[in-house]
């Protein structure tokens, strides 16, 4: 990131701000090169990468077009609330709206253009994106948070700048406003541009998230195709459940729809899962594949406070699942907390976590988490993968204290062997116990790193992967790794970290 040429106390008043306005992370790179209500058009930098163009875009292309630039980082879970959002803009306006995507890495990572192609791919996104690695743009509109989207008129000037996710309406109010106006002075025009996205995968996996084990089955999010794929231990489909049609329809197998399912966990006769687009938790009998749902109200939920009947609030991107008895703990991305669903209750709500996004260790309810997103659970320990810290935390189911195992803030972050106090991880969203030891997903080190919790030592275990999501055990020597961005499955051997394709047929 671009080192902040602002002073203390401005730093300061902006990262309030940006707490405030709920964003998912925050970062400080004053000192704009140019006033931009008075600029001509995005000043967008030369050889930077473009996606889902046939060449590269100009301030000279846009001219006579109204564009929404969105400020982005793939990683961030306000940003991906703020697609569905975008997606309803493009529907609605057509071609009189044209969106790009800014892609403003925090991680290293994320500057690879593979990375972002398989971003891309998993959300179905469909409009122009830049990567400005340098930060660029993101200095020349004075943005200091993700997400930030920033309404540009024909003229290429400033209308409307908007912090933070849930801004439908006042971009919708702003775009009318400028269109009409527009109209009148003859500004518009509805030149063609250079747009060319990308193919969608329509066999085998697309973008899968995480995968679980129980003693006959494996389950696998197919994240990229809504569904949920159940095989037996050598990889044989035994049934595909969802259509692939993005939606959240209850039903048998090829009727049931979901929406970017994340994070499973089996219980016996059904398992459950995380459909995180949808904010809802799912049950599928394994017997039938008949899909229902058992919390959620379908709807983006934000300051739960208590207990609440399951079906009656909104939850917030839930992407990772562990049983414990008959407690059902949610890993709620988009609200940095841990929840629990009672099933016997069949009650939910908040379990861990203040809710705001952090790192913070302490009580359960005072601890902060950013961004949890896989669960893993032995002997009353309950272990959180946390993304946006790269870390590693632990609750004490008994003892109701958070601890963090590796990780030292929002924005340290690398790969680094050692001690788990000085170890570095990158975005790590998976997470298992197995032997005494917890096996990460290091998801943007593409790599499968070892916490071994006898000897509080991190070790890499298998490297060479390509953004991998989930973990499971598919028997005490061997882990099946959902490898996202490659779309497919692998196993990894814990004695020597050999990496094998682990193929699906029938699929």
């Amino acid at each position: 990131m671009p080192t902040p040429r602002t002073n203390t106390s401005a730093i300061l008043a902006l990262l309030m701000l940006a707490l405030a306005l709920g964003v998912a992370a925050i970062a400080v790179v004053a000192s704009t090169q140019t006033t931009p209500s008075q600029a001509a058009g995005p000043p967008f930098p030369e050889h930077a990468p473009w996606l889902n163009v046939s060449r590269p875009l100009t301030a000279e292309d846009l001219r006579g077009h109204v564009v929404l630039l969105d400020f982005f980082t793939p990683g961030c879970i306000n940003c991906i609330h703020v697609l569905p959002e975008t997606a309803k803009l493009e529907r609605e306006f057509g071609r009189r709206l044209l969106v790009i995507g800014v892609n403003s890495p925090k991680f290293t990572a994320s500057e690879q253009t593979g990375n972002i192609q398989g971003f891309i791919r998993r959300y179905g996104i469909r409009h122009p994106i830049i990567t400005d690695a340098g930060m660029a743009l993101w200095n020349h509109y004075g943005v200091f948070a993700w997400p930030t989207q920033v309404l540009l008129g024909p003229d290429g000037k400033v209308v409307g700048r908007y912090i933070g996710e849930g801004k439908y309406e006042p971009i919708r109010r702003d775009l009318i406003r400028t269109l009409a106006s527009g109209g009148k002075e003859g500004a518009l025009k509805d030149t063609a541009l250079p747009l060319k996205p990308m193919a969608h995968v329509r066999r085998g996996l697309l973008q899968p998230g995480k995968v679980a084990v129980s003693t006959h089955y494996v389950a696998v999010s197919d994240t990229g195709h809504n569904r949920v794929l159940l095989l037996d231990h050598s990889g044989h489909l035994i049934k595909a459940v969802g259509d692939g049609v993005r939606g959240n329809h209850d039903g048998a197998p090829g009727q049931a729809e979901f929406d970017g399912p994340q994070g499973l966990a089996f219980d016996g006769g059904v398992l459950y899962v995380a459909d995180t687009g949808n904010a809802l938790i799912r049950a599928v009998t394994l017997s039938s594949g008949e899909a229902s749902t058992i919390a959620g109200n379908g709807e983006q939920g934000y300051g739960i406070r208590g207990m609440h009947p399951a079906r009656a609030v909104g939850l917030s991107s839930p992407w990772g699942l562990q049983l414990v008895g008959r407690q059902l703990y949610i890993a709620m991305a988009g609200s940095h907390q841990i929840w629990s669903l009672d099933l016997d209750e069949g009650r939910v709500g908040p379990f861990a976590g203040s809710g705001a996004e952090g790192i913070a260790d302490g009580p359960l309810r005072l601890a902060s988490f950013a961004q949890s997103s896989a669960l893993t659970y032995h002997d009353g320990e309950l272990y959180v993968a946390d993304p946006e810290g790269s870390a590693v935390r632990r609750i004490g189911l008994r003892t109701h204290q958070v601890a963090t195992l590796i990780g030292a803030g929002l924005f340290v972050f690398g790969l680094r062997d050692g001690a788990a106090g000085q170890a570095l991880l990158q975005h790590a969203q998976g997470l298992i116990w197995l032997d005494h030891r917890l096996y990460i997903a290091d998801t943007f080190n593409n790599a499968v790193r070892v916490l071994d919790l006898r000897t509080n030592k991190v070790s890499t275990l298998a490297t060479g992967l390509s953004q991998p999501g989930g973990l499971a055990a598919l028997d005490k020597d061997t882990l099946l790794v959902a490898d996202t961005n490659a779309d497919r499955i692998l196993t990894v051997d814990v004695r020597t970290g050999q990496v094998r394709s682990w193929p699906l047929k029938g699929l």
